[in-house]
């Protein structure tokens, strides 16, 4: 028989998953177990017995080499509990003390956010035109309903490139805290 769930509601952002980890390897001392992570810092959770586990993320994009990047950590001994958005979340049962990772230096963690920054890179574009014609096919819009909610999508659409811009910058700053 499985185990209750809980669902727990926490933000954290990309460059936070220092954070991450930590919160969900303390959810696991208090005997709560990831089975899923979701959009918009939604978890979930099986009870069981508390114990001591290191999670740790990682950023890769869906390829054809996926296969041997799961079999690597695999037979490192993690298991895989889940992907969000590209983002791999990995456990393991920390032994006699000793706290497992899977970066072992800082030039590692540097490619895991330049691998997230290249994402939000090539997505970036997109946006921006959207941005840019947003005036041509404003114009054409008769005042009204349609033009009313154009200029809604709009506002809505312009606070999601501020959060990439913003996202980006701070990638970028844990990228540089990194490097020093």
């Amino acid at each position: 028989m499985n185990q209750p769930l809980v669902h727990k509601s926490k933000w954290f952002w990309a460059w936070q998953d220092d954070r991450e980890e930590e919160w969900l390897g303390e959810m696991a001392r208090q005997g709560l177990h990831l089975v899923h992570a979701g959009p918009f810092g939604q978890y979930t959770f099986e009870k069981g017995t508390p114990r001591q586990v290191a999670y740790r993320l990682d950023f890769i994009q869906t390829s054809k080499k996926k296969e041997d990047y799961f079999q690597i950590f695999r037979d490192a001994g993690w298991e895989h509990v889940g992907e969000m958005a590209n983002w791999q979340y990995w456990r393991k049962e920390v032994v006699d003390g000793k706290v497992p990772e899977i970066f072992t230096d800082n030039a590692s963690k540097v490619q895991k956010y330049q691998r997230f920054l290249g994402v939000m890179a090539m997505l970036f574009p997109l946006y921006i035109i959207f941005l840019v014609n947003y005036n041509n096919v404003s114009r054409n819009l008769e005042e009204g309903f349609i033009h009313d909610l154009y200029e809604v999508a709009f506002f809505l659409f312009f606070v999601v490139v501020m959060t990439i811009i913003f996202t980006m910058m701070m990638v970028l700053r844990r990228i540089n805290t990194l490097k020093k």
